[in-house]
């Protein structure tokens, strides 16, 4: 099965590889594309409950993604 995953939290290069990252750890998952521009991870697995275990992990790290944007864009404001 192939799934396109909107993350709203996704807004650097940085945010990518914590989520390659984190990831890749699950089996019987395949990251086919992670677009910073559009906000989406393309992933193609086999098994439902492999979905159930990305969308824990994405959950897991949001808050991580969302402090790191709230950081780079505070940053950006001098």
């Amino acid at each position: 099965m192939k799934t396109l995953i909107q993350v709203p939290d996704l807004n650097s290069e940085q945010c990518k590889r914590i989520i390659i990252r984190n990831l890749s750890r699950i089996l019987d998952l395949r990251i086919l594309d992670i677009s910073v521009e559009n906000k989406t991870i393309s992933i193609r697995y086999n098994h439902p409950f492999t979905l159930e275990k990305v969308k824990k992990e994405l959950m897991r790290i949001k808050n991580a993604l969302h402090s790191l944007t709230d950081y780079n864009e505070s940053e950006m404001s001098f």
